[in-house]
């Protein structure tokens, strides 16, 4: 890590830490829970079964009781999921500016000028998001 990669990191880890780590992990828990909400309205089409002896109106109760349970468990897991991942993140960035505090770094005052060599990670990250969803695209399109 350069200096000047050095002087952005302390620049945007000391204002994105400023909520605290219950409440950044908190968030980590919401976004996984949106994600566990996503993943029944996947599933919910393949949730049908067996109505039994219900008929009429009341043939749906075993489909909102199945559904019902795929998005308890879905929501919680990834809810649970997004916590743990967030609070790990965060413990982890956390480390990071606390030694490089440690070494007599100070964050600066203004944000530092970034330059296209510092863009690339960022611009890997996008390239790779987008061949991921271009193949997940495909596949649900492929496959109904």
């Amino acid at each position: 890590m350069n200096e000047r990669q050095r002087d952005l990191f302390l620049y945007q880890w000391s204002r994105s830490r400023a909520p605290g780590q219950m409440a950044i992990s908190l968030r980590g828990a919401a976004i996984g829970a949106l994600g566990g909400l996503l993943f029944t309205l996947m599933l919910i089409g393949d949730v049908g079964g067996d109505r039994g002896s219900y008929t009429g109106l009341s043939a749906i109760i075993p489909f909102i009781e199945r559904g019902g349970k795929l998005l308890v468990l879905s929501v919680g897991a990834f809810a649970a999921i997004g916590f743990g991942l967030a609070n790990r993140v965060f413990a982890s960035q956390e480390a990071m500016y606390q030694s490089m505090l440690a070494t007599g770094a100070q964050p600066p005052a203004e944000k530092p000028v970034m330059q296209g060599a510092d863009r690339w990670p960022m611009i890997a990250v996008g390239i790779a998001v987008a061949v991921i969803a271009g193949f997940i695209l495909f596949v649900a399109i492929t496959l109904g």
